[in-house]
């Protein structure tokens, strides 16, 4: 399977342009500043999936689910599904290569005209929303290919429920342009898709390939053209530099955090914040306590989007609103999440507009589903329509799905309401105990909310269903909401009086006036500074493209829109199965003794000189990394070094090899680790260490294998001055650390990653049986 990430060991110190993010913003910023000949590099937070490796069960769904409650955080980082529990207002979004365009329900529609008249928008993007923001969602069209469900598809009960609901409410219905591919063949920029297969499972990630997600156009077209993309990437802070801009940024899921090393960075002459609303958001609030000068109103102008969800439940027509999942076949067709519409904006007053979508839930949550609506049912639920004879029926349904699972009776019975309307967008982002928070009191009061209840019940009743809101829009819970398209939080605006970044999405530098940061931006939901009222990616790809374009136009840059891209020529291997482990390491080093390893040590500690550093040994090939008469691996990490650099350096390029022989010495092996060093000024060093793996009288393998001979040179190579030397040593608390850090990469299956793991240990162990036994 070809992948789009790089192996995060070819990460570079330095890029012209470092993404941050991959969902519309940040896919779009890769795109368009790669095609304008920049050398960009991509950084996301979450992994890279590939059609077919989304969760299709309950538990493989489970376990990809984060939930950041105020107390703590549950679950993988890096997990696909990703939710924030806050006290008014919750948040769902995607993690993962794509961002949230991986599992959102894929709707391409224009915000209403009158939404720009908003005086929260600069005048400047106001004067074009005829030119250059027509031209965004042209070209994001362009590249997302929306349209609307097929009229030669099978028709689709959810749909058909949708539009009797508009003909009783007399409000206009339609079929919504949405990214999904209905035939088969090599799309644009030259990514095999699948047509459509009506599995339903759209929000959960579509294992078929069909559906546009950013993974499919945005994303390759960048590395088309010659974009560099790293995942597992959690950005912390931007800190301005000189003329550089540095992002500072954790390795997830490689062990570093267990020994809590330090950040590492790479620079970049213009960062572009791309990390959705709450990502950008908590980047900048984060980077705003480490000194970054920001607008005061960083954090201000969240916004929900108006999103309202509720079902309803146990209707008297089938609905078939449940995803295949793991039950492929002959199943009913579901068709994509969404395919219908009734569209209530044009309203005389504009925040009084609404839309109301159909929608479909994941196979892989069909195991819940039946107890949980019975019990939502009972406790919340509203019938639309009375009479024992109804209630009996309703009751059977209820009884067969009980029994008989989520695709038979009241589940399959039920329709799911996704609903946009207009908030008063004054949500408060902020950060506690290093992370994002929302405050919004009473924001599920106003009155829109219950407005949409009570068009919602009006819409179940020509269905004969009992309507349910969303569980947590309730007395009992405070009527908190649930939102999955937030906006908001770095608002455009005129000044930094009003918004955190100009119209261009240039970071206002000062908490008052015009001046900016000319190459620091923001490029995503975070930006918008008001409800949208309608699905928000595609307005959102509209601004981006803007910001891209205008970023190109004050440098001089063109950017070519030719279409189709291809594909390098040289297609990328396959991935092979490797193995990866964090090491610490700790010592003494001297800038005074430049001869002796030991004098060095005694010197370093006489001077209070310590050196230590996190590594991460990666090998992307096993049986390279085992055959190879150099058994190398490569290095990234961080070197603490007081007496080189104030703050700890990072490790890009850095090469290790195992157990590799010395001439003329068949009883011994190294241990070698060759680094590149940079520090935050941008200087540059090398550090050259060696484990010097030999018998001796006594018992020394584990002071062998656990001690390095270190030098440290000026420069790139060995070839330049000397610093300092020194020597290392891993304590044993941080070996055993060591050891939970081994693991494979790219196995198939649990039994290959055991036998990896099996073959690594016999060949460590055998060697040194070999040396000593």
């Amino acid at each position: 399977m070809t992948r789009l990430s790089n192996p995060i060991e070819d990460i570079k110190s330095h890029y012209k342009v470092v993404v941050i993010g991959s969902g519309y913003g940040g896919g779009i910023a890769a795109s368009r500043l790669s095609r304008a000949g920049q050398q960009v590099c991509v950084l996301e937070r979450g992994k890279e999936f590939q059609p077919g490796e989304y969760p299709n069960t309950d538990v493989n769904a489970v376990g990809e689910i984060q939930v950041d409650l105020p107390g703590k955080h549950i679950g993988s980082r890096t997990g696909l599904y990703d939710f924030r529990v806050n006290q008014d207002i919750n948040v769902f979004m995607g993690c993962g290569l794509g961002g949230t365009s991986l599992v959102n329900a894929n709707v391409s529609l224009q915000a209403e005209p009158r939404v720009f008249e908003d005086p929260r928008w600069p005048k400047e993007l106001q004067n074009d929303v005829d030119t250059l923001l027509a031209e965004g969602y042209r070209r994001a069209e362009e590249m997302l290919k929306p349209n609307s469900y097929p009229e030669d598809s099978p028709a689709l009960p959810k749909l058909q429920a949708l539009e009797k609901s508009s003909k009783y409410l007399n409000e206009k219905f339609y079929r919504p342009p949405i990214n999904v591919t209905f035939k088969d063949g090599v799309n644009h920029v030259g990514v095999e898709q699948k047509k459509c297969n009506f599995c339903g499972d759209c929000v959960s990630g579509c294992n078929h390939g069909a559906k546009n997600t950013t993974l499919m156009n945005y994303l390759p077209d960048a590395k088309n053209h010659g974009a560099e993309i790293y995942t597992q990437v959690s950005v912390r802070t931007v800190e301005k530099q000189g003329d550089r801009w540095l992002v500072h940024f954790q390795l997830l899921n490689s062990g570093q955090q267990i020994f809590d090393a330090p950040t590492m960075f790479v620079s970049a002459d213009i960062v572009v914040l791309a990390a959705g609303t709450l990502g950008s958001t908590e980047i900048l609030l984060r980077s705003q306590q480490a000194g970054l000068s920001v607008s005061n109103q960083l954090g201000h102008n969240f916004t929900g989007n108006g999103d309202v969800l509720a079902f309803g439940y146990n209707t008297d027509q089938t609905i078939n609103g449940i995803g295949f999942g793991n039950r492929a076949g002959t199943r009913e067709s579901v068709g994509p999440c969404i395919t219908g519409i009734i569209d209530m904006r044009e309203q005389p007053r504009l925040d009084n507009g609404m839309v109301i979508e159909e929608g479909s839930i994941p196979g892989a949550l069909a195991p819940f589903l039946p107890a949980s609506f019975a019990a939502a049912g009972k406790v919340l639920g509203k019938d639309s329509d009375e009479g024992w004879g109804d209630r009996i029926k309703e009751k059977l349904r209820e009884t067969e799905s009980l029994t008989r699972g989520a695709y038979t009776g009241a589940v399959r019975n039920t329709q799911t309401y996704l609903v946009m309307t207009h908030d008063d967008a004054a949500g408060q982002m902020y950060l506690e105990d290093d992370r994002l928070r929302i405050r919004w009191e009473d924001v599920g009061k106003q009155s829109i909310f219950q407005r949409v209840n009570d068009r919602l019940a009006e819409a179940t009743r020509p269905l004969g269903g009992t309507q349910i809101p969303n569980p947590i829009w309730t007395s009992l819970f405070g009527h908190d909401l649930v939102t999955v398209h937030p906006l908001g939080g770095c608002i455009l605006a005129e000044d930094a009086e009003r918004g955190v970044v100009n119209h261009k999405g240039q970071v206002f530098s000062r908490d008052r006036g015009t001046a900016v940061y000319e190459n620091l931006y923001v490029a995503d939901g975070s930006v918008i500074p008001r409800t949208l009222g309608v699905n928000p990616l595609l307005t959102i790809s509209a601004v981006a493209e803007r910001c891209c374009a205008l970023i190109a136009k004050d440098r001089g840059w063109t950017i070519n829109y030719d279409l189709p891209s291809v594909p390098p020529t040289t297609p990328t291997a396959p991935a092979k199965v490797g193995i990866q482990f964090t090491e610490t390491m700790r010592g003494y080093f001297s800038t005074q003794v430049k001869d002796d390893y030991q004098r060095a040590l005694q010197q370093g500690k006489k001077d209070n000189s310590p050196l230590q550093f996190t590594l991460t040994v990666i090998s992307d090939d096993l049986e390279d990394l085992l055959n190879d008469i150099d058994h190398t691996a490569k290095i990234v990490g961080t070197v603490t070094a007081p007496a080189i650099a104030a703050e700890p350096l990072t490790v890009t390029d850095g090469i290790f090899n195992l157990f590799v022989k010395e001439q003329d010495k068949a009883k011994t092996r190294q241990m070698r680790y060759d680094l590149h060093m940079t520090t935050k000024a941008g200087q540059k060093y090398y550090f050259e260490g060696f484990k010097e793996i030999h018998d001796d009288p006594g018992f020394d393998l584990w002071s062998d294998t656990t001690t390095l001979y270190i030098t440290i040179y000026e420069g790139d190579s060995n070839k330049n001055s000397v610093v300092g030397k020194g020597i290392l040593k891993i304590q044993p608390a941080d070996f055993i650390k060591q050891m939970t850090t081994l693991k494979v990469t790219n196995a198939l299956s649990r039994a290959e990653s055991l036998q990896a793991i099996d073959r690594f240990s016999r060949f460590f162990v055998g060697t040194l049986s070999e040396l000593y036994f």
